[in-house]
């Protein structure tokens, strides 16, 4: 796979004409991997796929975060049989007409044939759409894919996203076709964990992107190449801090060593509680007590 990073409207790629699925793939759900199972049926695997460095609702709205940072878009994109990887430099090309693009897929990046979603907009103010795209490559040339559906609903990102918002993690899973997993370095925290019995492993990640909604869940971490069962807290620990920072905190159980400045993986299983406030730490360390149980008894 040949990726193109930041690639400016000023850029050509070096290929022979092409079939390009293009889109934001926020998430990458598996109505986008039905989208590029259809790009490598139509192209007879020899096709590309288009997106944006910056997801264009994050770049638009400052309250939503990617579901996936950048390096791990390109590790699922690596699944497909693409021949290109184009991220394309969102302040770039977002002042483009609907005509400017369009010549930009067919000269920049020498697209002959599109494989997109119906919904798909493009252009300043997002003013291209479908039959523009039928009119400048011709009907033979655009393939559409239709809703992508599990259990008559429909797979979109939103979707995916108000899931999270409500700590339902399988059934987010199930849209994703994969397991929510975030990778971090073990940092140095007030260490509360440990002074009450139950060392927890503060998790700082590379990139901001989208966590679920605050409380506590079930993870397996993968530490050294080992799989341990682990109780996350992401919040604010509002019973001791009043700093009012996100948080990312792992017990892991079975499990003594140290292991700061370490990179661990941690995948979600499923949401266990709400975030709360506890009276006393003495509280506190009870009922974490008790999440441990609940997750050592079902996971």
């Amino acid at each position: 796979m040949n990726i193109y990073e930041n690639f400016q409207v000023k850029d050509v790629i070096d290929s022979a004409p092409i079939t390009s699925s293009i889109g934001a793939f926020d998430g990458i759900h598996l109505g986008h991997r039905a989208l590029f199972t259809k790009a490598m049926q139509v192209s007879n695997k020899s096709f590309q796929i288009v997106t944006f460095n910056k997801i264009p609702k994050v770049f638009f709205n400052k309250n939503f975060l990617p579901l996936l940072d950048i390096q791990e878009r390109i590790s699922i994109f690596r699944e497909t049989t693409a021949s290109n990887l184009i991220f394309l430099d969102f302040e770039s090309v977002n002042d483009m007409t609907p005509l400017q693009f369009c010549n930009f897929l067919k000269e920049n990046l020498k697209t002959n044939k599109l494989v997109i979603g119906k919904d798909f907009k493009f252009g300043k103010e997002r003013k291209g759409d479908i039959k523009t795209l039928l009119d400048f490559f011709g009907p033979e040339n655009i393939f559409l894919l239709e809703d992508y559906l599990i259990e008559s609903q429909k797979v979109s990102t939103t979707k995916i996203r108000d899931l999270y918002a409500n700590g339902n993690i399988q059934a987010a899973q199930k849209l994703l076709g994969r397991k929510i997993t975030f990778s971090g370095k073990v940092i140095k925290g007030k260490q509360l964990g440990s002074s009450i019995g139950i060392p927890t492993a503060n998790i700082k990640l590379p990139y901001e992107t989208q966590l679920p909604k605050y409380g506590v869940y079930a993870v397996n971490v993968h530490v050294n190449g080992i799989q341990y069962l682990g109780c996350l807290n992401i919040g604010i620990n509002p019973t001791v801090d009043s700093d009012n920072v996100t948080k990312i905190e792992i017990h892991i159980l079975h499990f003594d060593k140290n292991i700061y400045d370490h990179e661990l993986t941690f995948e979600l299983l499923d949401f266990i509680r709400d975030e709360q406030e506890f009276d006393s730490v003495e509280n506190l360390k009870s009922q974490i007590l008790k999440d441990i149980s609940k997750i050592k008894k079902n996971f």
